[in-house]
């Protein structure tokens, strides 16, 4: 997978999270609201999902201790380099 976070406390590689073969991606247009279901954004590919984060700076769900994972922004890294 080319799209991780790297988490700046431990320094382990987040995956981004796919569910019914969709990443789950969040519209920063929402504000807070970008974290519910109903305003999730799903893209099948992982181009369109890298497309939306470095274009329009949308928040990607990566695995996390939590079943859901995270919805983050900060400390996306595409192909080894640091994009937000």
């Amino acid at each position: 997978m080319r799209v991780y976070r790297l988490e700046p406390r431990t320094g382990l590689k987040r995956y981004a999270i796919q569910e019914s073969g969709f990443f789950i991606l969040g519209d920063p247009k929402l504000g807070k609201k970008r974290h519910t279901v109903a305003n999730r954004v799903l893209v099948r590919t992982e181009q369109e999902m890298i497309d939306l984060i470095t274009k329009v700076g949308h928040y990607v769900r990566v695995e996390s201790d939590d079943p859901r994972g995270n919805l983050v922004r900060l400390n996306i890294y595409i192909d080894g380099k640091k994009v937000t």
